[in-house]
């Protein structure tokens, strides 16, 4: 055989593909214009051989040629324009038309749209194709085989592989195809088939027969049934894969005859590769460098073209992931400022006043409006009466709800039940013991017991009986002012001495949604991106989306930057969404340039995508994904410093959160927010670093990964 009249040709011994599916001893060559019908039982290796034809998977040992040169090689084609590819999986994108389906590899192969729409209409009449405007998601199993068809032919390659195409087809249009393929094959065309429908492959040149990896035969089907005195090809099947195991394999690794294939430096000038393809003529004319060039920029900007608008589709065709993406942040922020940092309400305490309960008027005395709870006589003393009464109206007005009861054991058995939050206990003589107290100094011990407000709290809620604690000493400083005044007394006199001025930055009264919203807007910005992210690029890979596309000559970078751009632009959405709502629907405080605050926003943004690729490569599966995800995300939140602070943490945890994504960014904004820090603060820029630094680590780890593993 003339070395220019080889398409194909695997040559390999003892082992290739070096996992569960090994091939040995495997010597095949495939014709130029030629059907080639590869036969065998599931897992004996026919798709890891068809992968390493198409470049996606490489030998342990031994060499591929294809068209002319070693897949995967630079100008080769191959994965590229020159091979039509239809893998056992549909591996076509849900979210698509028929029509898209076939455009988007039309695209990739640099096809004008007048030439893509003449193909898919030759191809529909060929294949009984469904309407154009079906999604692929809605057609049957059936159609969507058939049209994984048409996308594997629309470009009218030099070589055409079809892992199982008929499978599930009529027999009509089974032979109808066959036919189709024979035409092509006559034109130049080489073809490389596999099916279970052993009959049908009697229309092939040539057919091999593969069994754990082996080929056990390889010649004209006419031949096989000749040569092995047989009436069908499942009988000769059958008589050598009895025959694999009685006679113990001997055979020594295929030797290569320089007549029939050349040395790598022989086949580079013999069939030297090339980017473009003609299939009806087969013609190998070699392109300038300066024409290669141009056709590998045009090509290049053609699966650009084609990998946008399939993400554009597969986005706005999925209600779910659009109101995830759109949707999702304006809830999550509204939901936050709704639920968090709000005083609690309808807080109910019980009261014992046993100062009450023992007046005239019982505990009904301090609805009186003639009551009077101070005088002031002409010796300058004040007399006191029932200020139980007034503490109580201070109490009510922060929002703390008093519950009567008429003993201490009964209220403190309200709150062991659970039915109240706090007991509050007025002695028989408080209002005489506090004016003792404060105009003597010096008192008994009886007289300063019952001058003081017992308190018992339920503590297992620590934000509510630290809030409840919080507002009965506000209640006790703007009681003990009342008092003060109308005695005639400075105000401040029995008050606490330590008096607390307007803060430097932020307000008197601490605002908790104030401190969390930073870091609340960065976790949300941050995880939004990568699930997004992550569960398109895996739904893309488990589908065979990303692996087909790959075939046809889409890069891993030309895949990522375009996700990156549509994604950042997504990301844009999100963060003016979030300020929207933050700075204008909840009035955070910003003190800061919100550029620079959306900036870092949208930054966290992009890290979040980059994390979400990281996921996507290195998990195989939506489940791993999640769980990994899940197991990250909790203890990012837990210790980036948004539910306790840093400095309660040990010193050796507190460095550990210090170099997660978002516990620096996260001080960074809140600088920006409350203190209005610049850019060039170092509380800033160094929350700006830490987010770069974060890009750039997972970037290197998703392009180490796309290197060193094809699949």
């Amino acid at each position: 055989m003339a070395v220019r009249e080889a398409a194909v040709i695997v040559e390999c011994a003892n082992k290739s593909y070096g996992q569960q599916n090994v091939l040995n001893d495997l010597d095949l060559t495939v014709e130029k214009g030629t059907i080639y019908g590869l036969l065998g039982p599931s897992g004996c290796g026919k798709t890891t051989l068809l992968s390493c034809i198409v470049g996606r998977r490489s030998l342990d040992s031994g060499n591929v040629w294809v068209l002319g040169g070693k897949p995967g090689e630079k100008g080769s084609g191959v994965p590229g324009p020159r091979v039509g590819y239809m893998p056992q999986d549909i591996a076509l994108v849900g979210e698509f038309t028929v029509r898209d389906a076939v455009y988007y590899f039309g695209r990739i192969y640099g096809m004008e749209h007048k030439k893509m729409t003449e193909r898919f209409e030759f191809l529909s009449s060929l294949l009984d194709l469904p309407s154009g405007n079906r999604l692929i998601k809605n057609c049957s199993g059936g159609q969507q085989r058939r049209v994984s068809l048409a996308a594997a032919l629309v470009h009218d390659p030099e070589l055409l592989i079809l892992d199982e195409p008929t499978v599930g087809l009529d027999p009509v249009l089974r032979e109808q195809i066959w036919k189709f393929l024979t035409d092509v094959a006559q034109q130049g065309t080489t073809v490389i088939i596999t099916t279970h429908y052993i009959d049908e492959t009697k229309q092939a040149h040539k057919i091999g027969l593969l069994r754990d990896g082996q080929l056990l035969a390889e010649d004209s089907p006419d031949e096989i049934l000749r040569k092995f005195e047989c009436n069908t090809l499942e009988e000769a099947f059958l008589k050598l894969a009895l025959a694999q195991y009685e006679i113990p394999q001997r055979r020594p690794p295929p030797t290569v005859s320089p007549d029939v294939i050349p040395e790598s430096r022989q086949i580079e000038s013999v069939y030297e590769s090339r980017e473009t393809f003609n299939a009806v003529n087969g013609s190998t004319d070699v392109l300038t460098k300066k024409e290669k060039s141009i056709r590998s920029r045009n090509l290049s900007r053609s699966r650009y073209k084609a990998v946008f608008i399939k993400c554009i589709q597969q986005f706005c065709r999925h209600p779910g992931g659009l109101i995830f993406s759109i949707l999702f942040p304006i809830i999550e922020v509204v939901a936050f400022f709704l639920a968090v940092g709000h005083d609690p309400r309808d807080l109910q305490i019980a009261v014992v006043n046993e100062e009450a309960v023992f007046s005239p008027f019982g505990l009904d005395i301090c609805r009186r409006s003639d009551l009077q709870t101070t005088k002031l006589l002409k010796d300058g003393t004040c007399e006191l009466y029932m200020l139980g009464c007034w503490f109580l109206e201070e109490m009510e007005n922060k929002e703390l709800v008093q519950t009567v009861y008429n003993s201490t054991e009964e209220a403190k058995s309200a709150v062991a039940t659970g039915k109240l939050y706090a007991a509050l206990h007025f002695a028989q003589n408080f209002s005489e013991a506090l004016g003792l107290r404060v105009a003597e100094g010096e008192v008994a011990d009886r007289t300063l017991a019952e001058s003081n407000i017992r308190v018992w709290l339920d503590m297992t809620n620590h934000q509510i009986s630290y809030f409840i604690k919080q507002q009965l000493h506000k209640a006790y400083e703007s009681f003990t002012k009342r008092v003060m005044r109308a005695c005639d007394r400075p105000e401040n006199i029995i008050q606490i001495p330590v008096n607390f001025h307007d803060p430097i930055y932020g307000k008197k009264e601490p605002e908790m949604v104030g401190y969390m919203a930073p870091g609340i807007l960065i976790t949300i910005i941050f995880f939004l991106p990568s699930v997004v992210t992550s569960t398109l690029m895996i739904g893309d890979r488990l589908e065979g989306v990303w692996e087909r596309s790959a075939v046809a000559g889409v890069r891993p970078r030309e895949m990522l930057n375009v996700h990156i751009a549509l994604q950042s632009v997504v990301i844009v959405v999100q963060t003016i969404e979030m300020m929207v709502l933050a700075f204008a629907g909840y009035g955070i405080p910003s003190r800061g340039s919100n550029i620079t605050c959306g900036i870092l926003l949208f930054l966290q943004g992009l890290s979040g995508m980059c994390y979400g690729f990281l996921l996507s490569v290195y998990c195989t599966s939506h489940t791993m994904a999640f769980f990994v995800a899940t197991g990250s995300f909790y203890p990012m939140i837990l210790l980036c410093g948004i539910l306790w602070p840093l400095e309660g943490m040990s010193g050796g945890l507190r460095y550990f959160a210090l170099a997660l994504p978002f516990t620096i960014p996260s001080n960074s904004l809140r600088d920006m927010f409350e203190k209005g820090a610049s850019i060039t603060d170092s509380t800033v820029y160094n929350g700006f670093l830490v987010t770069f630094l974060w890009i750039f680590i997972t970037l290197g780890l998703i392009l180490l990964r796309l290197k060193y593993k094809k699949t």
